[in-house]
């Protein structure tokens, strides 16, 4: 993956990586916001919902809030 970091005037920085997006470190986090229903039937939500299955476990949670997945592993906010 090769990377084309961008700083702008206040020290933010922003990296383009083009690659795999599942193939990034252990130490990086991937996430993704989905609806209530947790469809998760197009775009990249269905690779998400491939990769780390769960949704059923969401379900039966009958969240209304924000979920972080990192690493494989849930997290409520």
């Amino acid at each position: 993956m090769a990377g084309s970091p961008n700083e702008d005037s206040e020290g933010s920085r922003i990296t383009y990586v083009k690659g795999d997006l599942f193939a990034c470190p252990q130490t990086d986090s991937l996430v993704h916001c989905i609806s209530e229903d947790c469809r998760m039937g197009a775009g990249i939500a269905v690779l998400f919902k491939k990769k780390f299955g769960g949704v059923q476990e969401l379900l039966n949670q009958r969240l209304d809030v924000v979920l972080i997945v990192c690493n494989g592993k849930m997290y409520p906010l």
